[in-house]
């Protein structure tokens, strides 16, 4: 597949900003890097993710994230656990557009070998039906999340009861 015709397929599948995100994946193509420094994935981490629709990274962060929270509210529940956080938020901050590279390849290539062509005109369709930007699961997200923690900090620190009468009146005390 010739750079110009990767490039344009690319495009298709990223949707919007994908001149920036073709500028910053240039520098991959071309090195072994694989650092590269993105604001919103920083800021956003598994939100960013799921809004690229990179679901399984996301929702593997994201549980990642609550797992390690949970951990450390059992270990010390009157401290902070912000660091954690910042820690994995400084991780994908750096390694977020290379994911997001390596995620966007990997369907394009999918893709093409599924339609036996690399041809931009026939591939745009169904490329900016998989790739594009999804708002609403990031908002599925954020409500899921913020309803486990609810849920899993009312439980951990004691305020639910007895877990073998956990109910749906239960659960919505917790929330």
């Amino acid at each position: 597949m010739s750079l110009i015709i990767r490039d344009e397929n690319l495009a298709s599948f990223v949707g919007e900003r994908s001149e920036h995100y073709l500028q910053k994946w240039d520098v991959f193509e071309n090195s072994s890097e694989k650092i590269s420094w993105n604001w919103s994935a920083f800021f956003f981490s598994a939100y960013w993710m799921m809004y690229r629709k990179m679901y399984i990274p996301a929702l593997l962060v994201f549980g990642s994230a609550r797992v390690i929270k949970y951990i450390l509210f059992l270990s010390a529940p009157h401290s902070s656990h912000r660091s954690s956080t910042l820690l994995m938020s400084i991780v994908i901050g750096i390694f977020g557009n290379w994911v997001y590279y390596r995620y966007a390849t990997r369907k394009v290539g999918d893709v093409a070998n599924t339609m036996g062509t690399d041809d931009p005109l026939m591939l745009a369709p169904t490329l900016r039906q998989i790739g594009g930007t999804s708002l609403l699961w990031v908002i599925v997200l954020g409500i899921a999340g913020s309803a486990a923690d609810a849920v899993v900090f009312k439980i951990l620190s004691g305020h639910v009861g007895d877990i073998n009468t956990f109910d749906a009146d239960t659960l919505f005390d917790a929330l």
